[in-house]
């Protein structure tokens, strides 16, 4: 269902009103408070008819602030809610561009922008905030250090802790010391077993597909994902070694979660209709390895970021 700019306009407005009613606000210079204008820029020179005018960052901004304001609205009345709270704090300094690469630095602070690390740690907290119970999140001001899981939550009468990783390099020892810092999470807290979720948005070729315009989405997805699948192949081949240790604890699912978010352009009977890709996809690392239930419940976190739970 493509949704209309004049809509999009009015919710993401609505998201920011919603925000500041919970108490959070964009502080001045901040990221979301940037791409919130880029946002209105874009929505109101479309209305005008200024499109000589409109930006792909414009646009980019639209796209991810509707996509938050989605994921929000699915879970605000959700009795655990207040739980994400701190995490939603944090959209005051970080990136909310899902769908894009963000920058390195914090336009607040002018220093590394840890806390744009935290937003495939909020979604994932969002999907534990509409299928789970008894959730516990690690704070992501005064957070553990990287000792424990990001979030840990009851699902079908079971405990489940899943660490997030934000990737900067696509090198495979890159990937290798990721996994290892969160298989190590995993095996430190209590719960019948866990997953590592990995997000791939800063070594995603965006610009290979953003200006391009297609007659479906296939082409784009695997132009965006290739590079990175065959990295995780041929870790399973060379790498075995080491993933066998990694995951030699079986509460360590053999399973990798990759967050894929980009925008590019369909055709279609109307012109060309600017559209996200958004999905993740399981990856067994090691082969034989991984059930049918990891599968079954990653998928789930794929129904949810397309809003079908």
């Amino acid at each position: 269902m493509i949704t209309p700019y004049i809509k999009m306009h009015e919710d993401i407005k609505s998201l920011l009103e919603f925000l500041n009613q919970i108490g959070i606000d964009g502080e001045l210079k901040s990221h979301l408070e940037s791409d919130y204008l880029l946002a209105t820029d874009f929505l109101e020179r479309f209305r005008n008819n200024e499109k000589d005018k409109l930006t792909e960052e414009g646009r980019v901004a639209v796209g991810g602030l509707h996509e938050l304001y989605k994921w929000l609205w699915s879970i605000k009345d959700c009795s655990e809610f207040d739980c994400l709270k701190p995490h939603l704090e944090m959209l005051s300094q970080s990136a909310t561009r899902i769908n894009s690469k963000t920058p390195m630095l914090s336009p607040v602070t002018g220093k590394q922008d840890d806390s744009t690390n935290k937003l495939i740690e909020t979604i994932v907290a969002m999907f534990a905030v509409k299928v789970g119970s008894d959730i516990d999140l690690d704070d992501p001001i005064s957070s553990s250090g990287g000792i424990n899981p990001d979030i840990i939550f009851n699902f079908d009468n079971k405990r489940i802790s899943i660490a997030c990783k934000t990737l900067r390099g696509q090198s495979a020892n890159t990937i290798l010391d990721n996994l290892r810092s969160a298989a190590k999470q995993i095996k430190r807290v209590r719960c019948d077993f866990g997953y590592i979720a990995i997000n791939a948005m800063n070594i995603l070729p965006h610009n290979d597909i953003l200006e391009n315009v297609y007659r479906d989405l296939e082409e784009p997805f695997y132009r965006l994902t290739s590079g990175l699948v065959d990295t995780y192949r041929s870790m399973s081949e060379v790498a075995r070694a080491e993933l066998l240790e990694i995951f030699d604890d079986k509460k360590v699912r053999p399973v990798i979660l990759t967050f894929v978010h980009s925008n590019t352009k369909l055709s279609s009977m109307a012109g060309n209709m600017s559209t996200m890709i958004k999905t993740t996809f399981a990856s067994p690392l090691l082969e034989g390895q991984g059930n049918e239930y990891d599968f079954k419940f990653l998928a789930l976190v794929n129904e949810f970021i397309h809003q079908r739970l």
